[in-house]
């Protein structure tokens, strides 16, 4: 699941000085600065048949996508002041700013950098992030991308309590439970899920920006099954329910 905000920088105007005998220092030009934001997602495919007939999975769940971020531009001097804008939407939009080089942070979190986004969330949080040399350029893109694995389990008669995933007691959805996971080095999310308090266990091993969900089937005899669904496809394993 992939976002692009595209940042465009255009130089509007430049404020001048005069003086009679010294020449103040007025600080950086102020320029006008134009964001649009435009947002793109990678389609679903539908998932493969499921052995079992009587025991598919429902719809695909639709994640919700963050329609606003926060943008910050950190000036890389480190003494000037960050300048922020909250509840950005997705088109154009035009900001007045001193003209120097920046960091310009793209997100619907309240952190800063990367590292600081927590390990899991009940919401998808996205980040991106681009320096900017605004004294010489007028344009720049940032990509803004999903570092989180959703783990969902479906709702259904057989489950009587919320599953947790580590320690983490997952999200109720209505249809699915979910939570969303990241593991900071960019690598797999890998852990237990525990089922009914634990009464059935199954391995979960996820990259970042992919889905892995799981189901047990309401009727009593029939299996585990756990789909692992990327968006652009999906893998299939059915676990023996007695050997759980």
């Amino acid at each position: 699941m992939k976002k692009l905000v595209l940042v465009l920088a255009i130089a509007m105007a430049a404020c001048s000085s005069d003086g009679d005998n010294f020449i103040e220092d007025v600080g950086p030009t102020v320029k006008k600065v134009t964001l649009n934001t435009e947002v793109i997602m990678a389609s679903e495919t539908n998932p493969i048949m499921q052995r079992k007939a009587t025991c598919d999975f429902p719809a695909l769940y639709e994640h919700t996508v963050p329609s606003t971020f926060n943008v910050y531009f950190i000036p890389t001097d480190i003494v000037s002041a960050t300048i922020t804008y909250t509840n950005v939407e997705a088109g154009k939009r035009v900001f007045e700013l001193p003209a120097m080089k920046y960091r310009v942070v793209v997100t619907n979190s309240e952190v800063q950098h990367r590292y600081q986004l927590p390990q899991s969330s009940d919401v998808l949080l996205l980040f991106g992030e681009n320096t900017v040399d605004f004294t010489t350029i007028e344009n720049v893109d940032v990509e803004v991308t999903n570092d989180y694995a959703s783990i969902m389990v479906v709702k259904n008669k057989a489950i009587t309590s919320a599953p947790i995933f580590g320690s983490i007691t997952l999200a109720d959805l209505g249809t699915y439970y979910n939570i969303y996971m990241r593991n900071g080095e960019g690598g797999a999310i890998i852990g237990d899920l525990g089922i009914n308090n634990w009464t059935y266990r199954s391995s979960v091993s996820v990259m970042p920006n992919e889905v892995h969900r799981f189901m047990i089937c309401a009727e009593d005899g029939l299996n585990i099954i756990v789909d692992s669904n990327i968006l652009t496809a999906v893998t299939s394993t059915i676990i023996d329910r007695k050997k759980a």
